[in-house]
């Protein structure tokens, strides 16, 4: 990064916003009201004066803000914004009086909104304003942002997958809110395929099929969350397909997340594989060091948490890979330090990270049983000989995790899969061993199974 001071590259970002913003823009949103924080690598935390300052400049303006930082840096820069008075030109013990014409529209809206959040079942603590962009999400955020700013009219259906815990249900409840922000008129609804299925279920039972399908079909934005779980469920796909015909034929928007792509669900019909691959699909990762550094910052101030920058990445070396075990262990951090009355220091951090990052005992019938349901075959398929890849791949993910994570010797796996010959086994542990050192699909799907079996 240059060494560019952060007052300075500040103001080369309001030089250029000023030029393509209007008078009355400027001086609402930027000028006095906003500045850079802090710099840490490229990490970048901006300071905005108000909640209303910080969901306004972050959801129109990111873009832009992100392109001048970038350029002027010359890296990849991950952005954080926070309410702050620090360094703005504000002076922190008075309140600001904020004149009515400067106030969102959806602020004075916001019984109007409030209503529609709540029917559209969306919950309103994900926004993208609180999403934290990297470079393992930045492309899926763009999309739903393009989304959510002109539903309708480009990528549709928009599906974003990707493993557990990397910010798929955050991110399509952002886009749902944002449609809702600004089409408060619009019929949104969010759901889980889950909810989809067991409401499908309960209409058929007290014959109000019609009453289900007319929730379903009569929506301007449908999202649906989880949808890997109607594979295989042969009534919920044919109700599902007939939903997804009629409001994509009317022209509505359709936004759907799922653990993997969809094309990988073996169970899943082929006609609605075909209609999801035909909109866009996005991909979500893992996060990776920078934005766990950046979404524990964001979190830990959510949370009162007062964190140093080398707290921080002690933590984001030793959480994860998913947001939800990020959480979890800065959750864990916070009690402890309130139930002990102790400052968050090395010593606390160490001790409450490896109680998380412990593993809980589970039993090797448990491993095939959950790595048998994630490949979607059979327990007896993994201690079979069958040598299509359909079964050799997921049978030497099951050496691999009993070599690893149980510690069994290449001689009791071999016992417990068959009988196979060790050497089998020592080449099966030593191929995963490359793919997960390679990284990729193959890693991703590992690292995904790993969290699953090891989440208790």
């Amino acid at each position: 990064m240059t060494n560019l001071d952060k007052t300075s590259l500040w103001e080369t970002v309001l030089a250029e916003l000023q030029l393509s913003l209007s008078g009355a823009n400027f001086q609402t949103w930027f000028k006095g009201k906003t500045s850079i924080i802090s710099i840490n690598n490229s990490l970048v935390e901006i300071g905005c004066s108000s909640p209303y300052n910080k969901v306004w400049v972050e959801e129109r303006y990111f873009g832009k803000i992100k392109e001048v930082i970038d350029r002027v840096t010359g890296v990849s820069n991950t952005l954080v914004f926070s309410v702050s008075s620090q360094d703005l030109g504000l002076k922190p013990k008075k309140r600001a009086v904020v004149a009515p014409s400067t106030v969102p529209l959806f602020d004075e809206a916001a019984p109007i909104i409030q209503e529609a959040i709540e029917q559209a079942n969306i919950n309103p603590k994900y926004s993208f304003s609180n999403f934290v962009v990297g470079q393992s999400n930045q492309l899926a955020f763009a999309a739903s942002k393009a989304v959510s700013e002109a539903p309708f009219e480009h990528y549709n259906p928009f599906l974003v997958y990707g493993g557990v815990g990397v910010g798929k249900t955050h991110l399509v409840s952002a886009l749902a809110h944002a449609v809702v922000l600004r089409r408060a008129q619009a019929k949104v609804l969010y759901t889980s395929s889950e909810t989809f299925t067991n409401e499908m279920v309960a209409a058929i039972q007290n014959r109000q099929t019609s009453t289900f399908r007319g929730k379903y079909r009569a929506v301007d934005v449908l999202v649906v969350d989880d949808i890997q779980f109607i594979a295989g469920r042969e009534s919920t796909q044919e109700e599902f397909f007939h939903t997804f015909n009629h409001l994509y034929n009317l022209g509505k928007q359709l936004v759907f997340s799922c653990d993997r792509d969809p094309g990988e669900l073996e169970k899943l019909q082929d006609r609605l594989k075909s209609r999801f691959i035909g909109g866009l699909m996005v991909k979500i990762d893992s996060p990776d060091l920078e934005l766990r550094e950046a979404i524990l910052l964001a979190k830990s101030r959510d949370i009162g948490l007062d964190l140093d920058f080398s707290t921080i990445r002690l933590l984001a070396e030793n959480l994860g890979p998913s947001i939800r075990d990020l959480e979890g262990g800065l959750l864990r951090l916070a009690a402890a330090s309130k139930l002990v009355g102790k400052k968050v220091d090395i010593s606390l951090v160490e001790s409450v990270v490896s109680l998380t990052r412990k593993k809980p005992e589970k039993n090797i019938d448990y491993i095939l049983e959950e790595v048998a349901k994630f490949f979607s075959i059979k327990v007896g398929d993994l201690k079979g000989s069958r040598r299509t890849k359909t079964f050799v791949f997921p049978r030497q993910v099951t050496m691999y995790l009993l070599r690893h994570e149980n510690g069994l010797s290449f001689k009791e796996i071999a016992g417990h899969l068959g009988g196979k010959d060790h050497t089998t086994v020592i080449y099966a542990v030593n191929k995963v061993d490359n793919l997960v050192e390679k990284g990729g699909e193959a890693a991703r799907l590992i690292v995904d199974l790993k969290s699953r079996i090891y989440k208790g």
